[in-house]
């Protein structure tokens, strides 16, 4: 059903449609321009880099959103992530995703420790981390200025041994293209 492929060149224009939504930048930290030629920009430095993976999330052969690990650190066995869910009519999966991205994070690339950093008022995605198992660390405050104010951060991580103590099940292996 949910399967995560490598972000191509051939997927910048849809994933700069999604990116540009209200609904998706809203509690992004930057805004950006709806530039095709600035995404190439990105994809091309990205694509280059060790501690950057991105992943175009499928769902049921439906490109739906964007999945990311963020500042891979493999000696220190952590990293970051991102998400979106840029088709509205699949928000829903915004919950169900995730795990999908912790089982590979934990079991696949051996790492010990994934973190968030979540924007004020975003309370959505400040309770399915707490479902998850994350524990929130601290709150950057006026950490980001956007619509004319600044908003706090929270900073949120999740071990492996808290996630495997909530989910005893192998149902969250997906499919992650390399």
């Amino acid at each position: 059903m949910l399967t995560f492929i490598k972000l191509r060149e051939e997927h910048l224009e849809q994933v700069l449609g999604w990116r540009t939504k209200e609904n998706v930048t809203k509690y992004m930290f930057s805004d950006i321009d709806y530039n095709l030629e600035h995404q190439k920009s990105w994809f091309h430095r990205i694509s280059q880099s060790e501690s950057e993976k991105y992943w175009v999330i499928s769902i049921k052969g439906t490109l739906v959103g964007l999945i990311s690990l963020n500042g891979i650190d493999f000696t220190h066995k952590r990293t970051s992530w991102g998400l979106y869910i840029g088709e509205e009519a699949y928000s829903m999966y915004g919950g169900i995703v995730p795990p999908y991205l912790y089982y590979h994070v934990f079991h696949e690339l051996g790492l010990h420790k994934i973190t968030a950093e979540v924007m004020e008022g975003n309370d959505n995605i400040m309770k399915i981390h707490k479902l998850h198992g994350y524990r929130e660390i601290g709150v950057y405050k006026d950490h980001i200025f956007k619509y004319g104010c600044f908003h706090d951060v929270h900073v949120m991580e999740l071990l492996k041994d808290t996630w495997a103590a909530k989910n005893k099940s192998k149902k969250y292996a997906g499919s992650f293209e390399a």
